[in-house]
């Protein structure tokens, strides 16, 4: 199962639906009348997504409601990817989710569990350029010692863009559980 968290209002639900889409050169022709409704999870959320059409390759996600930060270390153990998204035009929640962030790199729990770093919201016009996020998240020193695997992509989860990368990586970064070896 891949984990999918991060502050509330990151925008997790929509990358989810628009993950599960799966056509994302088709949502860069979405009007805003064709975006899936979506409101704050409370709880979770399971959703099974394809990421490798021609060979049918399913994977499970779970989305953790960012109200439930504190209890994210719950579900640590059954995730074998875990993607973490930031709304990067919000400054006050990059700060915050900075600490998140970390608290979760450091766990345990994930440290050989690779992460999958999501800067979403990049079709808005007040998104913070790459750089000052880097420089907010202390992103090289965090990178630098982190036990897992950390990547990072920039994506629209409301126009698709960088979504076709986050396939891919659940792709190659998903590992299937025993009862899941079937897929």
């Amino acid at each position: 199962m891949c984990l999918l968290i991060g502050p509330t209002g990151a925008g997790k639900t929509l990358l989810l639906k628009s993950l599960q889409a799966g056509n994302y050169h088709a949502l860069k022709g979405w009007a805003p009348a064709d975006l899936p409704a979506t409101v704050p999870t409370t709880g979770t959320n399971l959703m099974t997504i394809t990421v490798n059409k021609s060979r049918k390759k399913e994977v499970t996600v779970r989305e953790v409601g960012g109200a439930m930060g504190p209890i994210w270390k719950n579900y640590y153990s059954d995730a074998s990817a875990i993607l973490y998204v930031i709304d990067v035009s919000n400054r006050c929640q990059v700060a915050a989710a900075c600490i998140q962030l970390l608290t979760m790199l450091t766990h345990p729990q994930t440290a050989d569990t690779p992460v999958l770093l999501l800067l979403n919201k990049q079709d808005l016009p007040c998104v913070m350029p790459q750089s000052e996020v880097e420089w907010l998240l202390r992103l090289q020193d965090t990178l630098g010692t982190a036990s897992q695997a950390v990547n990072v992509v920039e994506v629209s989860a409301k126009t698709g863009q960088g979504l076709d990368i986050v396939a891919r990586w659940i792709h190659d970064n998903h590992k299937d559980s025993p009862a899941q070896s079937h897929s």
